[in-house]
């Protein structure tokens, strides 16, 4: 007997090896690639490596992180990977760098997924074998890997252990199972939030279809069915309702723990997704049978799949042997009368499906999607991972049906189906990006940092080659290594009035801090703001402006458009030409606008008309090679009796015929500074200079 058992367990360990090895070490090239890009994949390399500093002792706060500084609980904008952190911490503790602990931390994921699937399915009186291929198809299949760039979404061991264990609950009434599910989705949300929702979703899903099965086809009603709850509760013991009632507390004050600062950044940003941006990533009919990274199943973007918008996150296809396995479970089951467990996992799998589906601009998500925690889950497609479990249930069922009725079936699926369940998974391309690419990144950042850096500084880098995102996730690495607080930042939310994109405009540090100063109910505290500007160190800027440390520049907002005979007295000068100092040689061209008259012009609108900075291309005889569709808004008011400094970048690049570029203002919506009496500025790019 213990020789069967071990080679049982060598069978399911050298399958997990072999496909394990062909879907994630093969696709990272021996871990010399990452999963996923330089941007999320850093950011979740980032919320892991701060569980590591703060247990280290070099971090102040899980969930007041130094970015954004200094707004808080930055951590809430988005997941935090809690639960997972222990793998990425205990590799960080064998000297491990913080890019290698994270891919050791990605490929730990597929063993736990596997394991926790496999023992869920065996749960549920699978087979070995058909348990494995059900594991296989939870932990590989094809959304896996089209989802390996959001790490957020890669632990989901909680999942199947939570669906199995309440499923118990329904099926015997026995309150352990419904703690013992409790605890697994606890530990799923600290995982990660968004599979935690999906797993919470699905359980509501399977409570619905167990009341809809018992009201419609039993003919019970809901008392009945509540009193079958009351009996089993009443028939505890006094100590099993005591010993119940205080760890189910204990799970609640779990759940609060995590949920306090997201609902502190709901409060304090009024963080909500529309539902406009919601319902671009909620799932079409289409969706689930897209696969573009799939070297058999992508689908190009004519046909029914070309209206999708946000394309990249439609990627549900979950592989054809998946799919052909399920509907055969599902056709055996449904005919067989498989048993409450079939009901309940089918039904889930099936509500769930029609509360989320777009059906030309229509779904029945829009009535629930403002409720709490519905309300900040934006990607609804990423459900597929979750729905994975329902899939590999109905999958194992078929396939034991077929071993329990033909002798040759065990046979056919390890030389047949398995094979090409392998191949199917392992046929596609993981999105992701070299380690080299992410050390050079930091190295080549944390070069232009003083040696010397006040103890209070915070650290602001300009951005250089892009992208922006990846710009602020190397000033956040660099400034987390250096143990300082940094005005940069990304994540799924951003900060009031933030901008992404402001290149090496120095103006962007005083906008920032007022911005702080505003969400803070401190607009009008000079001291506040000269100790923050006094403690900002700008690296990588050009144009910063001493006078800013002692006072603000006035950011306001008109309610009004203004006159003709008013943008008389503004006038362009200047024009200084020169490229950035840093790794993108872009040319930028320096401009003044001056204001003759005894009135401020605001730099906002609350009307939608605001004034910008207006530019287009000239090539040597005079002739326009653009229109003037080039904008730059004013950073601040344009000053009474004063002027304001303003810096452009040109992508002189556009048009290679380019000898100058003329600016112009524009009120938008309302006129052109050049169509009512403004000189354009005409700017001659031929005296190029690098500082």
């Amino acid at each position: 007997m213990k020789c069967i058992l071990n080679l049982r367990f060598f069978a399911i360990a050298l399958v997990f090896t072999l496909t394990f090895f062909l879907i994630s070490l093969s696709q990272l090239e021996m871990l010399d690639r990452m999963p996923g890009d330089i941007v999320d994949a850093r950011l979740n390399n980032y919320f892991l490596e701060n569980v590591f500093s703060f247990i280290s002792g070099s971090s102040e706060s899980l969930w007041h992180h130094s970015f954004f500084y200094p707004f808080p609980y930055v951590l809430g904008f988005s997941d935090n990977l809690f639960g997972s952190s222990p793998v990425y911490v205990l590799a960080r503790f064998f000297a491990i760098e913080s890019d290698s602990a994270f891919q050791i931390w990605f490929l730990v994921g597929y063993l736990l997924n596997f394991l926790a699937a496999y023992y869920a399915l065996r749960r549920l009186n699978g087979s070995v074998v058909a348990a494995v291929v059900g594991a296989l198809i939870f932990a590989f299949a094809l959304p896996t890997t089209a989802h390996a760039g959001h790490a957020q979404l890669h632990y989901r061991f909680g999942l199947p252990l939570a669906i199995v264990f309440f499923a118990e609950f329904l099926n015997t009434k026995t309150f352990r199972y419904f703690l013992i599910a409790g605890a697994w989705l606890v530990w799923q949300f600290y995982a990660g939030v968004y599979i935690g929702f999906f797993t919470l979703l699905l359980l509501a899903t399977m409570t619905l279809t167990y009341l809809g099965y018992a009201r419609f086809k039993d003919h019970q009603s809901i008392r009945s069915v509540s009193n079958d709850f009351f009996l089993s509760w009443h028939s505890q013991s006094k100590n099993e309702k005591i010993i119940f009632i205080s760890i189910l507390a204990f799970l609640l004050a779990l759940l609060l723990l995590l949920f306090y600062p997201y609902l502190q950044v709901s409060h304090l940003y009024g963080a909500k997704r529309s539902w406009n941006e919601i319902a671009t990533m909620l799932p079409r009919p289409q969706s689930y049978f897209l696969a573009d990274a799939s070297f058999f199943w992508s689908n190009s973007t004519a046909g029914v799949f070309s209206s999708i918008a946000m394309r990249h996150e439609h990627q549900m296809f979950i592989g054809a042997i998946p799919f052909f396995l399920a509907l055969m479970g599902f056709i055996i089951g449904s005919r067989s009368r498989n048993g409450a467990t079939f009901t309940l996992m089918t039904g889930m799998l099936a509500v769930a499906i029609v509360l989320t589906l777009n059906v030309g601009g229509y779904s029945l998500w829009y009535l629930l999607h403002k409720l709490p925690l519905a309300s900040s889950i934006r990607v609804m497609t990423r459900l597929d991972q979750a729905f994975l479990f329902p899939v590999a249930y109905l999958a194992v069922i078929g396939l034991d049906y077929f071993r329990n009725r033909y002798s040759w079936a065990t046979k056919s699926i390890l030389i047949f189906v398995l094979p090409m369940l392998i191949v199917e998974a392992a046929m596609t391309t993981m999105g992701t990006s070299t380690k080299d690419s992410w050390r050079q990144r930091f190295s080549t950042l944390d070069a232009i940092v003083p040696k010397e850096l006040p103890d209070n500084s915070i650290l602001f880098f300009a951005q250089r080659s892009g992208p922006p995102y990846a710009d602020e996730l190397d000033a956040m690495w660099v400034s987390m290594k250096l143990n300082k607080e940094t005005l940069n930042g990304y994540s799924g939310l951003l900060p009031p009035e933030y901008d992404y994109e402001y290149g090496s405009d120095c103006a962007q540090i005083p906008k920032r801090v007022l911005s702080y100063l505003k969400f803070s109910n401190q607009s009008d505290n000079i001291a506040v703001y000269r100790d923050l500007m006094s403690r900002i160190v700008p690296l990588g800027f050009t144009n910063c402006d001493s006078a800013w440390l002692k006072s603000w520049p006035n950011i306001t907002v008109s309610d009004r458009v203004y006159s003709v005979d008013e943008f008389k007295h503004l006038k362009l000068w200047g024009g200084e030409v020169f490229t950035r100092p840093n790794d993108t040689d872009q040319t930028m061209i320096r401009i003044n606008i001056q204001n003759s008259s005894d009135q401020a012009f605001a730099s906002g609108s609350s009307l939608g008309k605001p004034i910008r900075i207006s530019w287009r291309f000239i090539e040597s005889s005079g002739k326009p090679l653009s229109g003037w569709n080039n904008r730059k808004s004013l950073p601040f008011d344009i000053p009474a009796q004063g002027e304001l400094k303003m810096q452009i970048p040109i992508n002189v690049s556009e048009f290679h015929n380019t000898v100058a570029v003329e600016i112009s203002l524009v009120q938008e919506g309302v006129f052109w500074g050049h169509d009512v009496g403004l000189e354009p500025a005409i700017i001659n790019l031929r005296g190029v200079y690098k500082r």
